[in-house]
């Protein structure tokens, strides 16, 4: 694989952002979330007549798009918890890439994937949804020759709304990360999701008395092979802990307001506890263990009715998990998901 970098630059907003606005202070709910920059890779027909005309259009449309977004043009400020809405820009890299062949993926025509857009985002004052709003509006514009109606206004209300805090009086040590990092990729069918949902489900013996999510059986599969494997290496059954991600929209009983950006999320924890002689690692037992989680979750976030009740339900849900971590008497695992999160929404045409 050969990779030419073509040109790189930073884009600029296209209408400086007003004065009042150009200091963003980030929340306790920013201040929790992992520093981490997210890649997205969209991949779209090759039209070699129309390359440099759509990175133009890509430029202008992304300028433009900055002027609402404008905390992601900015600079984080890691001193002062605060982003300097600065308007320095988003770096935009064009580069082209041969020796792939991207239809051994895709199993499209050879022709129709060479132009790929990517993206990196602030993840210390975005979420998933944030990023998601980000693109599909960048997309709309890029489309539309210009901001219309369908481009959601965000808000970034989130350091009103969820006033910093001091966290080293809340949570226990962040556990070290290990630097060894293996990345694969396992490929589940429609076909087969559909098996396991009905060996799930069916059977007036299987204890489940609904039908699970494909989310949910996919990540009932998961965690069975982890718990598993665990047990493999060590030579017993071993406590095992999962962690998740809950969007905060729609789900505490504060108002919140409508297109509010940033990190607006929760961890919940599933538990497989080898005390419990119920817990047995089947895949009922175990999708039974990820929806009371859940249902706990949504409970607590309908009780949620206030600044101060989102952070002892956020705090107490990260000091659990870190706990666990540093003691490493229980394997501890962490399972995301994108679905329904709008990104195979986007559409640069």
């Amino acid at each position: 694989m050969e990779v030419q970098l073509i040109s790189r630059k930073l884009i600029k907003p296209s209408v400086q952002t007003p004065s009042h606005l150009q200091n963003l202070n980030i929340s306790f709910l920013d201040q929790l979330a992992p520093s981490l920059y997210v890649a997205n890779i969209f991949y779209y027909p090759n039209h070699h007549h129309e390359i440099i005309k759509n990175i133009d259009r890509l430029v202008k449309s992304l300028s433009e798009i900055l002027t609402l977004f404008y905390p992601l043009a900015g600079r984080y400020i890691k001193d002062n918890l605060s982003v300097d809405c600065n308007d320095e820009g988003v770096e935009l890299l064009e580069a082209k890439v041969d020796g792939v062949d991207l239809t051994q993926i895709f199993q499209q025509d050879p022709n129709m994937w060479r132009f790929s857009d990517w993206l990196a985002q602030f993840a210390q004052i975005s979420d998933r949804i944030t990023i998601s709003t980000s693109i599909n509006a960048w997309a709309t514009t890029f489309r539309e020759g210009g901001i219309s109606d369908q481009v959601p206004r965000p808000r970034f209300y989130c350091s009103f709304l969820f006033p910093q805090r001091d966290l080293r009086l809340n949570l226990p040590p962040a556990p070290k990360v290990h630097s060894k990092i293996v990345t694969k990729v396992f490929v589940i069918n429609k076909e087969a999701i559909d098996k396991l949902k009905s060996k799930i489900s069916g059977g007036s013996d299987s204890g489940v008395k609904y039908h699970p999510s494909r989310l949910e059986v996919v990540t009932t599969l998961g965690w069975k092979a982890l718990i598993g494997s665990a047990k493999a290496q060590r030579g017993h059954l071993r406590a095992s802990s999962l962690l998740q991600i809950m969007t905060l929209r729609g789900k505490v009983s504060m108002p919140l307001p409508e297109n509010a950006c940033g990190n607006m999320y929760m961890p919940f924890i599933s538990r497989f506890s080898t005390y419990d002689k119920n817990n047995k690692l089947k895949l009922t037992d175990i999708v039974s263990l990820l929806r009371d989680a859940k249902r706990k979750a949504i409970s607590d976030c309908t009780n949620a009715i206030n600044s101060n009740d989102v952070f002892s339900m956020v705090t107490n849900s990260y000091k659990e998990f870190y706990e666990k971590l540093n003691k490493g008497e229980v394997d501890t695992f962490k399972f995301t998901s994108w679905c329904k999160m709008g990104l195979d929404e986007a559409n640069f045409g």
